[in-house]
């Protein structure tokens, strides 16, 4: 049982530190979004921050400007637009964040998809592969106008992007840092939009203290089962040898017991082989 405590502990103190986010040299390694993450599910914190790449066009019909956005300090909106994804099941498209501007844009799309170009130097048209980092879908909030042009939102929400552009989405967003055509990379600069910075989450490790204190209650129990089979022992030791002790007692008064009895049944003989012997020749008990 106190192994078996024992175990349990060491699995606790596992436990305290085992949900935690996951290291940069898992996170910032690049793999396919289609492999790492399928459309119509929940995201698992083991698959969000990862940096995922995949290959797909802009729409910039379906793009909106998601507010208070922090570039440097600076507050400003973020440019989110769908993107297609090719293998992806379903024909899902993603929202990738791929701008950041100070002031809203009063634009169509035409003017957005005419700035995507102008600083990334590419044609939304074009197929490109787009690398960023995959960020869980955020809630939607309520009393939001989405009649008004150009789209403004509070929080970039999968669920209510859904309903706003009419298409399937995966159930989160990347924020895109490169788009690379035949082999050469190419980033979002320019004096009108710069690019959407996204850091990978540190690698602290928050101690879970309740498993902590789950451990520190299973050694305890690890110990008062060692104590008891200590008790057991030592209650069955002294049991014997308190019997061993009576024993030697007993043996000790039966023995002298004994002893008495036959120094009394010895002189008892002798006084009856006396008055035998003094019968048998007719000495009289005072001769």
């Amino acid at each position: 049982m106190a192994s078996l405590f024992v175990l349990l502990t060491q699995w606790q103190f596992a436990q305290s530190t085992a949900v935690q986010p996951r290291t940069h040299a898992e996170t910032e390694t690049q793999v396919e979004l289609t492999e790492h993450f399928e459309p119509g599910v929940a995201m698992m914190s083991d698959q969000a921050d990862q940096m995922v790449y995949f290959t797909g066009t802009i729409d910039p019909e379906r793009t909106v400007q998601v507010e208070s956005r922090v570039d440097e300090g600076n507050v400003g909106l973020w440019l989110v637009s769908s993107a297609t994804v090719e293998g992806a099941p379903g024909d899902n498209n993603i929202p990738i964040a791929w701008g950041w501007v100070p002031d809203e844009i009063e634009g169509d799309s035409a003017e957005i998809a005419s700035l995507f170009e102008e600083s990334t130097g590419l044609s939304v048209d074009e197929p490109m592969q787009i690398q960023g980092r995959l960020i869980p879908g955020e809630g939607p909030t309520p009393n939001t106008n989405h009649f008004i042009e150009p789209v403004r939102t509070q929080m970039l929400a999968s669920a209510e992007l859904v309903n706003l552009w009419n298409q399937p989405l995966y159930a989160g967003y990347v924020v895109a840092e490169t788009f690379t055509v035949d082999g050469v990379e190419h980033t979002v600069s320019g004096d009108e939009v710069e690019d959407v910075a996204a850091a990978p989450q540190p690698e602290e490790r928050e101690v879970a203290w309740l498993n902590i204190f789950y451990a520190v209650e299973w050694f305890i129990f690890a110990v008062f089962s060692l104590y008891l089979w200590w008790r057991f022992v030592r209650d069955d030791y002294l049991k014997d040898q308190r019997e061993a002790e009576l024993d030697e007692l007993w043996e000790r008064h039966w023995r002298s017991r004994e002893l008495q009895r036959l120094r009394d049944q010895a002189r008892q003989d002798k006084v009856a082989a006396a008055q035998a012997y003094r019968a048998y020749y007719g000495q009289d008990s005072d001769e």
